[in-house]
């Protein structure tokens, strides 16, 4: 057998080197199908399937989400709930906690902020994470609040900011104002336990109260909870060990009344995304992945008809070699032989293009998030691709090397491979039907996704996102108290005021429209139901002129001003959703509602608006002075004529000139990070776009060239035909006919499939019918359009031809 395989890839090799075109448009088929699979195939590998980088044994590490009874929602724990659990599993071998925190560290007099996280002294050790200078955590820094101001770096912190110095270890930095020692690094490329986020530092969990002032370390809930599993344990053990501690602390525990549903807990692998966002990101991928398998779908079928034309042209040399005493079985490996090396370096290629395209990938920056994804190809994703060729080397190299070994050799011998050659009509359009078919297929998804796209762009958000610049900021993470943060976000709105086309200045702490919201709950007193009610609401706390720089109208009574601060009576303006549903006997100004134990009286009504989702129900909606709610982490809103990295420089400039020490703020514009909410259309559109216009160039390739073979085919039929009168616009009527009717074939086929198969995205289809008819029609007529130019070219070929020599080709 080892014998017959050297000589089998030998020969292989001598026909690869005998066809050189030949070779190389069939590995570019395969290198473009198998490209596109293994792209999105390392983007799922990247979040969901791939280990955490630097841990060891990360098949025993699971995440522990509390959850209520029927697992629909869940919260975060607080530090009793973690030390009950830790203290008291007899399933883990550890439990850790973390939760996220911005940070401030001064290095020789400059500011970076950087995001990062807080976590118990063992969270390094139950991942199995080793420091590459220095040191962790120990349990002495997990004992006593504000006693470990210690630090941990990322590796590319250390090598960015701290030029990569093994001596930085011991050294002292400002972190948020205090000092911190600096204790290890990070090995390269990890990330913590939420992988998409770019995390550079870790403090202890002790240190809290100090870069976290105001909240409860205790019993608030704040932390999330993974853990390192014993030998021999199951998620489900885990679960029966941990629940009942759960559901005692929440009958026990001081905790607000609303968390004591949150009794049971769920357990999953810890991959780097929580289990509802990997069931997210997996439906939204693999429709991806779907799409990139009909691309490859496509060119193999291409190459399959390829190898199919190659086969009929060698019947001659099968045949001597029949002769010559080889045998069926042994032809039919030789041939398939041939096909696997041929779609082995096909997927070789495919590897390099999904390198390329990871890298492009990963240089994408997505607005509103600190997100760094490691899509980059690794061992894994080599074997899928290296075995994704060969399964489909064999699919669909093995019909045509059965076909052709099974052919009557002898009769070829002796009469020519001409007269088989017939045979591979009817196989050859209907290769060409399908890809046609499956490129419709993709081209309809992909106008589905386009047409959502521009639906969403059409849909009136209820304010002006363009002409805003937005900078993010922490008073919290410099160390500032509540007091310096309230001067110095007045002394940077006096400033950003007073710059050239500024017109309005405000802050807020959720930017609209960004796919993010905060919810709580208000009592209303005298409104619909004439008592008291609980009204779940979206919050959002704003500054003065707010609603002048995003330009919501406001329908009655006045907006936020500079005097609601917090010596004066509590103040809110409602939308008019909120207005209508509760009070709709009147005017909703001078009502009173009650929020967080206190008073507020409605001020002003401002028109409805989109908060989170573009497609989201109207919720009732209540904006808060942000000087009566105070937040340390706002976003300044400057409405300005000036081009955004103009005015980003000014921006910049205004901060560190009120404080030096400062992190250099990242500005960017409201239109960019409202673009968010349509991130999932915009890229389905792209990817999809790219895959259905390649699977049309290669079906429409295909189809030429089987247009073109039975041109060849016919040349003495055309030749009679004109000999005995046909002009030449007869004969392109012959030729076009029959290539429009295999491309109608396959938009009959095409539109039956896409018609199924569009219903399984239509919960992307924002405002868009799965079975939209312009779509259809376009993208259809898009096809026929492309089929008819692969059809004319060799019927004006044909018809260009001199009939005599036509005659005298036979």
């Amino acid at each position: 057998m080892l014998e017959n395989l050297l000589q089998d890839l030998t020969l292989a090799g001598r026909m690869i080197r005998r066809t050189p075109a030949f070779v190389l448009v069939a590995i570019f088929c395969i290198a473009i199908g198998t490209g596109a699979v293994t792209t999105i195939f390392s983007g799922m590998n990247a979040v969901m399937l791939r280990p955490l980088p630097g841990t060891t044994e990360g098949d025993r590490l699971v995440m522990v989400e509390r959850r209520q009874a029927d697992g629909r929602e869940g919260a975060s724990a607080s530090y009793r709930l973690y030390e009950r659990l830790r203290d008291r599993t007899t399933s883990l071998d550890g439990l850790a906690a973390w939760s996220k925190v911005d940070l401030a560290i001064g290095i020789n007099g400059e500011g970076h902020g950087v995001y990062a996280n807080i976590v118990s002294a063992n969270y390094f050790s139950v991942l199995g994470v080793r420091p590459v200078v220095g040191r962790f955590f120990t349990a002495a820094e997990d004992r006593a609040p504000g006693s470990a101001p210690v630090l941990v770096v990322s590796h590319s912190f250390w090598t960015t900011r701290l030029a990569a110095d093994p001596a930085a270890v011991g050294r002292t930095l400002t972190v948020n104002g205090h000092p911190y020692t600096l204790i290890g690094v990070a090995p390269r490329g990890f990330r913590g336990a939420f992988t998409p986020l770019k995390v550079e530092a870790w403090v202890p969990l002790m240190m809290q109260a100090e870069l976290r002032p105001g909240r409860d370390l205790a019993d608030a809930p704040w932390l999330w909870l993974f853990g390192r599993m014993k030998p021999g344990m199951t998620h489900d053990a885990v679960r029966r060990d941990l629940t009942p501690l759960t559901a005692e602390h929440a009958r026990t525990a001081v905790e607000p009344s609303a968390f004591r549903v949150y009794d049971h807990i769920r357990v999953t692998d810890l991959t780097g995304l929580p289990q509802d966002a990997r069931t997210a990101f997996l439906g939204f991928t693999g429709i991806l992945l779907g799409a990139a398998l009909l691309v490859l779908l496509i060119a193999s079928v291409n190459v399959g008809s390829m190898l199919t034309a190659r086969g009929i042209a060698r019947q001659g040399e099968l045949a001597v070699r029949a002769a010559l005493g080889a045998s069926r079985a042994r032809l039919a490996t030789q041939l398939l032989t041939e096909v696997v090396v041929l779609f082995l370096l096909g997927g070789a290629g495919g590897v390099l293009f999904a390198i390329a395209a990871t890298a492009a990938l990963e240089q994408i920056s997505i607005p509103g998030a600190a997100l760094t994804l490691e899509l980059s190809p690794d061992l894994r994703v080599l074997t899928f691709a290296l075995a994704l060729s060969l399964v489909t080397g064999i699919l669909f190299g093995l019909p045509p090397a059965l076909t052709s070994a099974r052919r009557d050799l002898t009769t070829t011998l002796h009469q020519g491979s001409s007269r088989s050659s017939g045979r591979r009509s009817r196989f050859s359009r209907g290769l060409i039907v399908a890809q046609l078919a499956l490129s419709l297929v993709l081209l309809v998804a992909a106008g589905l996704f386009a047409r959502a796209l521009e639906q969403g762009q059409r849909v009136n958000p209820g304010f002006d996102p363009t002409g805003v610049v937005v900078a993010p900021m922490n008073s919290e993470s410099w160390g500032y108290t509540p007091e310096r943060g309230r001067a110095f976000f007045k002394a940077l709105r006096d400033r950003a005021a007073a710059l050239p086309g500024v017109t309005a200045v405000s802050t807020t702490a959720v930017i609209p429209l960004s796919a993010s919201s905060m919810g709580d709950v208000i009592h209303v007193t005298g409104g619909s139901a004439q008592r008291d009610e609980r009204v779940r609401v979206e919050v959002a706390t704003v500054g003065a002129d707010y609603f002048t720089v995003v330009r919501i109208p406001l329908m009655q009574g006045r907006a936020i001003t500079a005097q609601d601060d917090e010596r004066s009576p509590r103040v809110a303006v409602v939308n008019e959703t909120l207005a209508k549903r509760y009070w709709p006997d009147g005017s909703a100004l001078g009502r009173t509602f009650e929020y967080d134990s206190q008073r507020v009286t409605v001020v002003g009504v401002a028109r409805d608006a989109k908060y989170s989702l573009l497609n989201e129900t109207t919720p009732a909606f209540v904006y808060f002075p942000i000087e009566q709610q105070w937040r340390p982490d706002q976003t300044l809103l400057v409405r300005t004529s000036l081009d955004p990295s103009q005015a980003a420089r000014s921006i910049q400039q205004a901060v560190l000139a009120i404080d030096s020490a400062l992190p250099r703020p990242k500005i960017t514009t409201l239109q960019r990070e409202t673009s968010v909410v349509l991130l999932p259309q915009r890229v389905a559109a792209m990817v999809t776009g790219a895959l259905g216009g390649v699977g049309l160039l290669l079906a429409s390739v295909g189809l030429y060239g089987v247009i073109a073979y039975a041109v060849a085919r016919r040349t003495r039929e055309i030749g009679v035909r004109v000999a005995l009168g046909a002009t030449r616009r007869d004969v392109v009527a012959i030729v076009l006919g029959e290539g429009m009717r295999l491309a109608s074939g396959g938009v009959v086929v095409g539109l039956v499939l896409a018609g199924i198969s569009t219903r399984l995205i239509a919960s992307f289809l924002f405002s868009v019918s799965p079975v939209d008819g312009m779509t259809f029609a376009a993208t259809t007529a898009t096809l026929l359009a492309v089929a008819f130019v692969a059809c004319y070219l060799p019927a004006r070929r044909a018809a260009a031809a001199d009939p005599l020599l036509s005659l005298r080709a036979e």
